[in-house]
């Protein structure tokens, strides 16, 4: 049988079924569910344990058990039919957003800094609350008694700003009142935030591997692209044996999350979790089986494990013809899963895009009060905006368009094997990488930078100027544009406040910012009705290029990366054909929506070259007469093509591979030997 980490394709039938009405869950079969489940063909499969009602489906002596389930035990049955069908068995826990240990313990629950917020259906405990904690952790020591291989824990975030007398307890002072990015003190709260989130992971994961230590454990890591208010760190991947969560954005978000996970995940493969419907608030709206391939595609494409998540029906019953689509789909990906898990292909780039979930804040915010401060729908399923992300998105989309294969760094990380890193408006880097960033720049590498990168230190203090102002050859003058500005001669607008800079001597200049002759939006003073056009030329830094020891340093001050039209994008598209190597040195008739990525096997260093054609507008449109021609990225005598098995002819020349490819649908990989 396989183990968890050599399944590349997973499934979870999604389970938070209240007990209010008798029928509910009266007609579950496990048999019938293992049945389905088998029918698919997928590798491993996830088992709800308890769900957000705090509905046990096992019998706990802890918590509450599903009242329609008469004592029955319907986890441990389904448990061990997956385990006789040779189906990796994982257990799923929630913890936070738990309803009946908020209910059993409701001193325990969060407390908003609005004394008038109303409960919905989600109640919340504070991971500060010593009485939760040990709730959760009693259960979790009760499912781990079951014969799985692993157990994912979902909800390891905030659902809201907690201020409970055990949060004001832990933090030791005042909580402050304001959101303010720009003061330490906000800082420190901010950071206690993600600390407790992470400390109140670590302990649950413990409690696994001290009773059961081959037992896997990972817990939520999608909110890595929501933001600061759900308070996750890279701690909580740091506590897991590999990364996991569910996504229901865009297709770019997808194309930036595998790459997020890919850099985050303690072990390979990560898993990438896809529901079958629009999104989990959508029971019955099911997504084409163009979606479903295409999304599981870019998954292996990027050296991850595929993972679809159905609903059940509230009596218990599962759709069939699901299953009957979801077998045909995993037929089509075999050969692409087979060949990712053969040789445990993972991301190989010389590009590096830098991302830091610690650095997602939003400055827009500053000032506001904690009462007054409304998220919205705080979980891990909305998608949430900010600068950083928003602009590391936007650099992430001209990279696919320029099909330039890369990978996400985060701090820590060896820098080695990159030719050229991107940082996008990350204000809050930790000295020792700003170290690192320095030696990289020296070395001979190419450090592209936007914005505030580096203006404070990872808890926000700031000499008044950037850690990296010597390596980048601008000095923060101490002082912000309005919302809008234009760079250069081409007057190519950017919304967001700008760091005004000076060039240090010697820095190349090669664009200066424009403003508008009166503040953005003025309802009085205003040159044209409908928008705001440049209007003061200044001699404050748009683009600068800085060589530093072997290296160079580009800075752009900017967010032009941000806004994903034509016009930013051509900018873009121009800055990194001058400063990132290019993989790919010709692609005739490779269409920008289709995605490039590089695997390299750590077993024998072999390559595997992907294309995913996922376009907008569904089914794709079919590529042809494909022409590539990219720099040999190792040795090897012949190349596959996976889908078939056949071999495909190519050229090699001075160093240089070219592959014809007559037609391409939907994907293919090409295996180097």
């Amino acid at each position: 049988m396989k183990k968890l980490f050599e399944c590349y394709s997973r499934l979870l039938i999604d389970n938070h079924i209240s007990d209010i009405a008798p029928r509910y869950m009266r007609r579950f079969s496990p048999e019938e569910y293992v049945r389905l489940v088998k029918m698919s063909g997928v590798d491993a499969a996830m088992v709800y344990a308890c769900c957000h009602n705090g509905n046990c489906y096992y019998p706990t002596v802890t918590g509450h058990m599903h009242a329609n389930l008469e004592g029955r035990d319907i986890f441990g049955e389904t448990i061990s039919l997956l385990r006789q069908n040779n189906i990796v068995p994982i257990a799923y826990y929630t913890a936070t957003y738990h309803n009946d240990c908020a209910r059993r313990l409701p001193h325990t629950k969060i407390v908003s800094p609005d004394p008038e917020a109303v409960a919905g259906r989600y109640l919340y405990t504070c991971p500060n609350q010593r009485d939760a904690v040990e709730f959760y952790k009693a259960q979790i020591r009760e499912i781990i008694r079951y014969d799985i291989d692993g157990i994912f824990i979902d909800m390891s975030f905030w659902p809201n700003i907690c201020v409970c007398d055990a949060c004001k307890a832990k933090f030791g002072r005042p909580l402050p009142e304001k959101i303010d990015w720009n003061d330490p003190e906000w800082m420190a709260f901010q950071r206690f935030r993600e600390s407790s989130m992470a400390d109140f992971a670590a302990e649950l994961t413990q409690t696994v591997r001290d009773e059961a230590p081959h037992i896997t454990v990972t817990h939520q890591f999608s909110p890595v692209l929501h933001g600061w208010f759900l308070g996750q760190s890279r701690r909580i991947a740091a506590v897991s044996d590999y990364a996991s969560g569910d996504f229901y954005g865009s297709n770019l978000q997808q194309r930036f999350g595998v790459k997020t996970f890919d850099a985050f995940t303690t072990r390979s493969p990560y898993e990438f979790m896809t529901s079958r419907c629009v999104n989990l608030h959508d029971h019955t709206s099911g997504k084409s089986d163009d979606e479903l391939l295409l999304s599981a595609l870019t998954t292996l494409a990027n050296g991850g494990a595929y993972f679809f998540i159905d609903a059940i029906n509230p009596d218990g019953t599962l759709n069939g013809k699901f299953y009957q689509r979801l077998q045909n789909l995993n037929q089509k990906l075999l050969p692409f899963k087979n060949a990712v898990a053969e040789k445990r292909f993972t991301l190989d780039a010389q590009v590096g895009l830098y991302f830091s979930i610690e650095c997602c804040v939003d400055k827009n915010l500053n000032g506001r009060r904690l009462r007054d401060f409304i998220s919205g729908d705080a979980n891990n399923m909305q998608v949430r905006q900010n600068a950083v992300l928003d602009e590391a998105l936007g650099t992430a989309e001209i990279l696919n368009r320029m099909h330039i294969p890369f990978r996400i760094v985060r701090d820590g990380d060896d820098f080695k094997g990159y030719k050229a890193l991107i940082i996008n408006n990350c204000a809050y880097i930790p000295p020792e990488t700003c170290r690192q960033l320095r030696a990289f720049v020296s070395e001979g590498g190419t450090l592209i930078v936007t914005g505030e990168t580096s203006l404070f230190d990872f808890d926000g203090h700031s000499t008044g100027n950037f850690q990296l102002a010597d390596v980048a050859g601008v000095d923060f003058s101490g002082q912000y544009s309005d919302k809008i500005t234009y760079s250069g001669k081409e007057q190519i607008l950017a919304r967001n406040p700008v760091p005004l800079c000076t060039a240090r001597a010697g820095t190349e200049v090669r664009m200066t910012l424009s403003m508008p002759d009166f503040p953005a939006g003025d309802p009085e003073k205003y040159a044209s009705i409908h928008s705001d056009p440049p209007g003061r030329s200044t001699s404050f830094a748009a683009l600068t290029v800085n060589a530093f020891g072997r290296g160079r340093c580009v800075y752009l001050a900017a967010p032009i990366l941000m806004l994903r039209q034509y016009t930013q994008q051509q900018f873009g598209m121009e800055l990194f054909s001058e400063f990132l190597p290019q993989m790919l040195l010709e692609g005739s008739a490779l269409h920008h929506s289709a995605e490039l990525s590089l695997l390299k096997s750590p077993d024998d260093g072999s390559y595997m070259l992907c294309i995913v054609n996922m376009q907008n507008d569904l089914p794709p449109v079919p590529l042809t007469d494909i022409i590539l021609t990219f720099e040999r990225p190792g040795t090897f005598e012949k190349i596959t093509a996976v889908s078939t098995g056949k071999e495909i002819p190519f050229e090699q020349k001075n160093g240089q591979i070219t592959l014809r490819i007559p037609r391409l649908e939907y994907g293919e990989f090409f295996l180097f030997n």
